[in-house]
């Protein structure tokens, strides 16, 4: 970190000469968004693949496609601003040997600032899915991403000392490789859990705007773990934990949810759920979440109480997510694999 510091001071030394220090601070603003965290939502359910490649084989039906939006910090000037859309095919399927594969795509865009500073990756996804027994209620999934990615920034909104000069770049453009293991267990029909561990950027691609070799993102490591508990008829606990750590940057996620099983029927089901979870030293979640046959649609928002509430206001995220599932008839269920869900 003092090596980068220093980098950027004398940069900062040269740019004095020419009256242009806020090139300075702009560019500090840049190298730290890149050491940064990087993009993450408060509802890990609806959109898993963005959490692990693995999770790409662990639904039921023939496909499943999301969206999600994410608003952040509406007290700042111009707010952040997060979109997701992912899309999921069982390509392959085998019901004797109790394996598959799945394939999919999840493409995200970040954007924050007046400089309209952005992050936009695409990534193709590979799973492969594995029973563990014959009863279909045991599963290990593994998962690759392959992704390409671009930052950039809109330097006409910038507020120079002598408007002449310009910005010679204004986009960086990577590759970047992500691997996913999870784990799946429903021993009887009141508890499920589900563990998984994913990596990104293991790469380490670079992200300099002056091509400077020590600007490139860190390798981001996740382990989750949800579980589901019935405790009624028609009522269950599905607690959460969460770890993710890159770099010197480190969260810890846990709470619950409480779900209610609304209507079974042969034709559809509706079920609700609403969860608070905390995000130790950042913010309260609140969380809902409806089922409706195929559609799910969920919402939260995190309540910040970090070192930044006093910029913030408290005002977190806001967050609407919404799910389409390809599901299979109910009659043809003997003739497929059950795959987990919590959905």
């Amino acid at each position: 970190m003092k090596k980068k510091l220093y980098i950027c001071a004398k940069f900062c030394e040269l740019m004095m000469n020419k009256k242009i220090l806020i090139y300075c601070v702009f560019i500090l603003a840049l190298i730290k968004q890149g050491w940064g965290q990087d993009i993450h939502f408060s509802q890990i359910d609806i959109n898993p693949v963005l959490l692990n490649p693995a999770y790409s084989g662990f639904f039921e039906g023939k496909g499943r496609f999301g969206a999600v939006y994410r608003n952040q910090w509406q007290s700042v000037s111009v707010p952040y601003e997060t979109f997701a859309f992912t899309a999921e095919w069982n390509a392959y399927r085998r019901r004797y040997f109790g394996d598959g594969i799945n394939v999919g795509m999840a493409i995200t865009r970040d954007e924050a600032g007046s400089l309209n500073y952005g992050i936009t990756q695409a990534d193709a996804i590979l799973s492969y899915f594995k029973g563990l027994n014959k009863a279909n209620n045991h599963f290990i999934s593994v998962g690759v991403s392959l992704g390409f990615g671009q930052r950039s920034f809109d330097s006409h909104s910038a507020i120079l000392p002598d408007q002449i000069e310009t910005f010679d770049v204004q986009k960086t453009k990577y590759f970047d490789l992500g691997v996913g293991l999870a784990w799946f267990y429903n021993p009887i029909d009141e508890f499920i859990i589900k563990l998984g561990l994913s990596a990104k950027h293991l790469n380490k691609p670079n992200i300099s705007y002056m091509n400077l070799d020590e600007a490139y993102l860190h390798s981001n490591f996740n382990a989750y773990m949800r579980m589901e508990v019935r405790f009624a008829e028609y009522f269950s606990f599905l607690p959460i934990v969460m770890y993710r750590f890159q770099h010197k940057y480190n969260e810890l996620l846990y709470g619950t949810d409480i779900k209610w099983y609304c209507y079974q029927s042969y034709n559809y089901d509706v079920n609700c759920s609403a969860g608070v979870y905390m995000r130790q030293m950042d913010a309260i979640v609140f969380s809902l979440t409806l089922e409706f046959d195929s559609f799910v649609f969920g919402a939260s928002y995190d309540y910040n109480f970090s070192d930044l509430k006093p910029a913030s206001n408290g005002s977190g995220g806001f967050e609407i997510a919404l799910l389409y599932r390809l599901k299979e008839h109910k009659q043809k269920k003997g003739n497929t694999i059950t795959c987990p869900t919590f959905l």
